[in-house]
């Protein structure tokens, strides 16, 4: 299974796919009813996407409670100035909680053998960062939120790499997504000149979009997120359900939309990010929980790209879609439609 999970790179002529692969093997005993033993896996394509290599390992489960049965959902970055690869995923055991994970590896080629884990691994603890981030008055998340996931590393600039993170709220139903700033994925910083000290999407960024919510929840706020700068401005392209962050897979009960938000800089909180047109941006053609999944908006060169998965529950398949970005009027929501 290597469907989901997915973050296109492009490097060096190439686009690598990077992606959670469940089932590898067969499942400890311990991870029953948590997760299937994952691993991260990588491909690579010289046309495109159009067609793929064969696979190889990124990172695999560890020994201890914290990473013992999967690796998932992470995000990487190339280091030009030390020649290092940096891959930061959500990690979970039998411990029941997710966790972040680092792992790294010198050289060009991604491909050419299994990343290192991070001797300090998990480097990101269940809420380490949301509590530190949601503390305080006029804050847009609570002290409840937990569960740092979906990591991308937006940058790296004056030797700091900039981290983007979902939060889940369980108590509140209610998530959101937050930033961090950090020189070597151990120490984290989430306060400073040019971090917002809060969080950068809420409920309060999405419940007016041209979307009818379920009354009874509104836009519970964003999960994954991905961001590129281009000119002057941050794009953040999130997704934001209502009901729940879970996925509600039932036809008809759960809107799950992309909304594209833009600002000057990184220290913007919820509410000061710029909506796009008429949010959402990408919408399901059918209206499923996850109907859209692991979209990326990402630059190759000159070149801006959105991709993603569109999921029909009914037919229980999925395919991946890459959208080009070309000068032109588009009609926003753009409805994405299996296949």
């Amino acid at each position: 299974m290597w469907n989901v999970g997915t973050y296109i790179k492009p490097f060096d002529g190439r686009w690598y796919v990077f992606y959670r692969e469940g089932f590898y093997a067969p499942t400890p005993d311990f991870c029953n009813g948590i997760v299937p033993l994952t691993r991260i896996a990588v491909r690579n394509s010289t046309d495109f996407g159009n067609s793929w290599s064969e696979p190889a390992v990124v990172a695999l489960p560890g020994n201890s409670t914290f990473d013992n049965c999967a690796a998932v959902d992470g995000a990487l970055f190339f280091d030009n100035e030390t020649g290092l690869w940096h891959y930061l995923a959500q990690c979970i055991g039998n411990n029941r909680r997710w966790s972040l994970c680092h792992y790294s590896r010198f050289g060009r080629d991604p491909m050419s053998g299994p990343f290192i884990p991070n001797p300090k691994n998990p480097v990101v603890q269940g809420g380490q960062l949301w509590s530190r981030i949601c503390s305080g008055i006029g804050k847009h998340c609570t002290l409840t939120m937990y569960d740092e996931g979906t990591p991308e590393i937006i940058q790296k600039m004056n030797g700091w790499f900039y981290i983007t993170f979902h939060g889940w709220d369980g108590p509140n139903n209610k998530a959101a997504r937050g930033i961090a700033r950090t020189r070597d994925f151990v120490n984290y910083d989430v306060a400073g000149y040019d971090l917002p000290n809060d969080a950068i999407f809420s409920p309060l960024d999405c419940n007016e979009w041209n979307i009818t919510w379920n009354p009874k929840s509104l836009c519970v706020g964003g999960g994954e997120g991905s961001m590129v700068k281009s000119g002057d401005y941050y794009y953040h392209l999130i997704e934001a359900p209502d009901g729940t962050l879970n996925c509600d897979t039932t036809l008809g009960e759960q809107n799950w939309v992309l909304g594209l938000l833009r600002s000057p800089t990184l220290s913007a909180r919820s509410g000061e990010w710029e909506q796009i047109h008429y949010s959402p941006a990408f919408k399901p053609a059918k209206k499923y929980g996850c109907g859209l999944q692991y979209h990326r908006i990402f630059r190759d060169g000159d070149d801006f790209f959105f991709s993603m998965f569109v999921i029909d529950f009914g037919v229980n398949n999925l395919t991946m879609k890459i959208w080009k970005v070309v000068p032109g009027k588009t009609y926003f929501p753009v409805m994405v439609s299996y296949p």
